[in-house]
């Protein structure tokens, strides 16, 4: 992981494997823009510009809203109902350090990320394994990320960087004297 970034240790639903030989890195940018605007929707920081067929920003902010929803429910309609476990990980806009039970042989992998446990729409993301060391029995497995591009890098730092304030925030308060 590189020093220079922003990096936060947290338990994420993670699931990897090897990179699919039909890959669309355009179809990943668009899952991945939808993803992160569910994100903003569920926590409420939605970046909205006004259109002009709209009588106001807020009529156009509620159809935005009501468009990611319904796209999450007929996704959610879609999908299984198996679970994934949060894992410890480090996480930077960059890349990502996991522990796995098994060595990873593989150079390229898929991987989806699971940023918000009430939401069951991964970031998938292209990853290049790194590193692989043993480590007490487990792998701690280093991967860069190959197919952000600039918005989904700078979105991603965004959600770390909001993730670190609210951390930061909440042990301030566990801290400081009634």
């Amino acid at each position: 992981m590189q020093d220079d970034l922003l990096s936060i240790d947290i338990s994420l639903a993670l699931k990897w494997c090897e990179l699919p030989a039909t890959s669309s890195t355009s179809a990943l940018r668009q899952h991945n823009l939808l993803t992160f605007s569910l994100l903003d929707a569920l926590h409420e920081q939605p970046a909205v510009a006004h259109d002009a067929h709209h009588a106001s920003p807020e009529l156009q902010r509620i159809e935005n809203k009501l468009n990611l929803l319904i796209e999450l429910v007929s996704q959610l309609a879609g999908r299984s109902t198996s679970h994934w476990h949060p894992i410890p990980v480090r996480l930077s806009c960059r890349g990502i350090e996991w522990l796995s039970d098994t060595p990873i042989d593989k150079i390229q992998l898929l991987l989806e990320l699971y940023l918000d446990g009430d939401m069951r729409h991964a970031l998938k993301i292209i990853a290049e394994v790194v590193s692989v060391t043993e480590q007490k029995g487990r792998y701690l497995i280093g991967a860069n990320f190959k197919s952000l591009d600039e918005i989904e890098e700078n979105q991603l730092e965004k959600w770390i960087f909001s993730h670190h304030r609210r951390r930061v925030a909440e042990v301030r308060k566990r801290n400081s004297p009634v």
